[in-house]
């Protein structure tokens, strides 16, 4: 350790833990060390380091510096209490090896405690920043918490203050140290025994610090071992314990209590009630004789199953993501792919297509059963870790992800987003399936609109940008093109399944409204769904999974009718225009950045009663414009020939699933 030859005390100690932080303890000594407050010294616990980060420390020069030196890691609470005990300023400032300190950090908070006699620390907001140091957000719980009412109000809760941006007044600690049981929380645990002491904690409402959030942070791996809900419930119950066991009892400790009840109560919920019946459900249902046949269809597998490309599909049903499925593999179907479908389709619509395209392993129950899940993804990755150099793609199934870690490295993994729109409190199966990035090699997009939305998703959870080349675009293919055709009567077409997002009582709403101002004008069909009582004029088809008589239905059409509120690029769309109709959509997914008014009418929100008088508007001026309404049909095809080719859909796909990976 060196000393300062100053002794005189500094007013301020900053606190510095450093452990295998050498590519960011530069930039971090630096932000530090550049404060416009200088009266500080920075004691800088060097914790048996094996990367550049001791060099590092020994090359500065600045006298402030301090560095306690350990042999062996001994772990971030040590190094701190071993700090508190070495410092000998009156304010005691944290600080992280990886983070930046704005330039006047420590002028606020002393001048801030200066004026404030009775407050025992103060902490700051943070901006967030990834590993690159690019800038991805504020912390959103600092909004919530710009004041000691609102600090107080929260602690019991969940942890609310950021622990690199706190200043501390030492002779308000007394004896309280970091508590080495409660690794990952250790200030949270500080922040409630502060509290439940009498002694007050606030916050500036100003950012103090820029901190990096990255794959080998300490609270990053912490964030990705232990489940939200498990960190609450650890820490609050460490806490409870200890206060109790010295007979200490206030109003804090019954918000705690509180807290950990709902706490306890919304991860039983989540973790056992649910994931319980589900698996009852699965119990009871799943007859034993259909898992045998599943399992006897994987032993056949896994003794004559050969091959390169490995494909994980949740259904066989009908449905636009199911075409698109069977595309891909049509690319491949030489080289005879493995296919395996993960859930429990509605039908069987494409069972044939599949099978003919490659082996077809169905496996949704064996996937799923309590008995059988882990056993059977241990198998199915032995399988694939079996072939030589395998590729494996994946579409809308989390069985993907659990096979991940089971992969070898020289597998090639890719996942099919079909679509995405990034919702800042949603997203919680992306999430979770976020710590994966790094090991997927590519993520394929069919829309460019759900690529920018999943790349924004990226960034709010601080992947730098650099990686966001695994990210690629490929538009889907048409293979069957028509003509445009001239018909008496306007024809509206809708095509898909009678799901929510779709939205097909909104275009039942619009027929409804088009008959009664013009009866008998217009023709009406939907595809995919089942006849609904009361309504005469429209035409229901049900599902149609014969090509011909689809390519019919488009051909007798004029308009293809869109009215959902979420989609990325529907197939539906570039195959009604490869058959010469125009686009009548509401403006989801790509369809806006993709369709122009020569081909489309494309409405000005997804709100329902603004989609009704538009589309209605739009319907009857393309009816008393009929040259208009043909030249966008004409439109449209020419656009579907140009973007959606299936030599290059077929050529990209073919580079990815066969040639070697450079």
């Amino acid at each position: 350790m060196t000393t300062s030859t100053d002794e005189r005390a500094p007013l301020v100690t900053v606190l510095l833990p450093v452990y295998n932080a050498a590519p960011f303890l530069q930039a971090a000594l630096d932000s530090i060390l550049m404060q416009t407050f200088a009266d500080f010294e920075l004691l800088a616990i060097e914790d048996g380091s094996t990367d550049d980060g001791p060099t590092i420390l020994k090359a500065c020069t600045d006298p402030r510096l301090q560095i306690i030196t350990h042999a062996r890691n001994r772990g971030l609470i040590a190094s701190l209490n071993e700090g508190i005990e070495r410092a000998r300023g009156r304010y005691i400032a944290r600080m992280d090896a990886d983070d930046l300190m704005v330039p006047d950090r420590l002028a606020s908070q002393v001048a801030f405690l200066e004026t404030n006699p009775g407050l025992a620390a103060v902490a700051g907001f943070v901006e967030t920043m990834n590993a690159e140091g690019e800038v991805t957000g504020v912390w959103d719980i600092d909004l919530a918490t710009p004041d000691e009412g609102s600090v107080a109000d929260m602690l019991p809760r969940t942890n609310c203050i950021a622990h690199p941006t706190v200043m501390l007044r030492r002779n308000a600690l007394g004896q309280l140290r970091y508590d080495p049981c409660q690794h990952g929380a250790e200030d949270w645990d500080l922040w409630l025994r502060m509290r439940s002491r009498g002694l007050r904690i606030t916050k500036l409402p100003e950012v103090l610090l820029q901190y990096r959030q990255h794959a080998t942070s300490m609270m990053g791996t912490q964030k990705r071992t232990i489940p939200y809900e498990c960190r609450l419930l650890r820490v609050r119950h460490h806490f409870l314990l200890r206060e109790w066991a010295q007979l200490r009892f206030n109003r804090l400790h019954l918000a705690v209590l509180k807290a950990q009840a709902r706490t306890l109560v919304r991860h039983l919920r989540n973790n056992a009630v649910l994931p319980f019946l589900r698996d009852a459900k699965r119990l009871l249902t799943y007859s034993p004789l259909t898992l045998w046949r599943e399992h006897r269809a994987l032993r056949e597998a896994e003794q004559h199953w050969k091959g390169g490309q490995v494909f994980l599909f949740p259904y066989l049903h009908t449905g636009g993501a199911e075409q698109v499925h069977a595309d891909i593999l049509a690319t491949v179907a030489d080289q005879m792919p493995l296919v395996v479908v993960c859930g429990l389709s509605t039908d069987r619509a494409f069972a044939n297509t599949f099978a003919t395209h490659g082996r077809l392993l169905e496996l949704p129950r064996l996937l799923h059963h309590p008995f059988t899940r882990h056993r059977a993804h241990d198998r199915l990755a032995r399988l694939i870790n079996a072939q030589e150099r395998p590729v494996l793609l994946s579409s809308l199934t989390n069985s993907f992800f659990e096979l991940l870690p089971r992969m070898k490295a020289d597998v090639r993994a890719y996942h099919l987003q079909h679509a995405f729109l990034y919702q800042p409190e949603g997203n919680a199966q992306h999430k979770g399936w976020l710590r994966h990035f790094g090991r997927v090699d590519g993520y394929l997009f069919i829309s460019a609109q759900a690529r920018a939305e999943y790349e924004r998703f990226l960034f709010a959870h601080h992947v730098p940008r650099s990686q966001f080349s695994k990210l690629q675009f490929i538009p889907n293919a048409v293979h069957r093109f028509g003509e445009v055709l001239e018909h008496e009567r306007l024809g509206l077409l809708f095509v898909g399944r009678p799901s929510a997002e779709k939205r097909l009582d909104l275009f039942l709403d619009l027929c409804d409204a088009l008959e009664r101002m013009t009866h008998g004008r217009y023709r009406f069909t939907v595809v995919g769904a089942a006849t609904r009582p009361g309504y005469p004029y429209v035409r229901f088809e049900g599902r149609v999974n014969d090509a011909e008589r689809m390519a019919d239905l488009y051909a007798g059409h004029d308009l293809l009718v869109l009215t959902s509120f979420r989609e990325g690029y529907p197939l539906v769309v570039m195959e009604a225009m490869a058959q010469g109709l125009a686009i009548m959509a509401t403006p989801v997914g790509d369809v806006p950045n993709r369709l122009d008014d020569s081909c489309a009418v494309v409405t000005s929100s997804v709100e329902r009663e603004a989609v009704l008088c538009e589309m209605k508007a739009a319907v009857l001026s393309l009816d008393a414009d009929q040259p208009r309404l043909q030249a966008m049909k004409t439109a449209s095809l020419h656009k579907a020939r140009k973007e959606c080719d299936p030599v290059l859909f077929r050529s990209r796909y073919r580079a990815l699933l066969i040639n070697p990976a450079s």
